[in-house]
């Protein structure tokens, strides 16, 4: 998608992560939100496969009823096609997929055994806000 997906992340709180996923890694939150009243919004998520497991890794929110951002099957093996690569690219356009206010953002891992790197654009905004004037017009 063509476009510049820095823009938000100048605006508001840049939250853009690289992490190393190792085989024996676990469940483990990939970023926080500041409080209960920012939003993370992911714009775009790329995986480079480095060691295949048959296994999957899920990107959701810390909600109580998780909100699934996305989904990666990973095979057993490398594919042997020509035309397949090992890199797996989610792209939720310039404005991003907003998470549920105040929700960390999270991967799970059905079981340990596979291995890469993940690059997440994303950013941080303050979506609720409360006004002390209101408080005061209520006296």
């Amino acid at each position: 998608m063509a476009g510049d997906y820095a823009f938000y992340r100048r605006q508001y709180s840049d939250k853009t992560v690289d992490a190393t996923i190792l085989a024996a890694t676990d469940d483990q939150t990939l970023i926080t939100a500041k409080s209960a009243k920012h939003t993370i919004f992911v714009q775009k998520i790329t995986v480079e496969i480095t060691t295949y497991s048959a296994k999957t890794w899920t990107f959701t929110d810390s909600n109580g009823t998780p909100k699934p951002v996305a989904h990666i099957s990973i095979p057993a093996a490398a594919v042997a096609l020509p035309s397949e690569s090992n890199i797996i690219t989610c792209d939720f356009g310039l404005k991003g997929l907003a998470l549920t206010e105040g929700k960390n953002f999270l991967l799970d891992v059905s079981a340990a055994g596979a291995a890469g790197a993940i690059h997440i654009e994303a950013y941080e905004k303050l979506t609720a806000v409360t006004s002390y004037l209101a408080g005061a017009s209520a006296q």
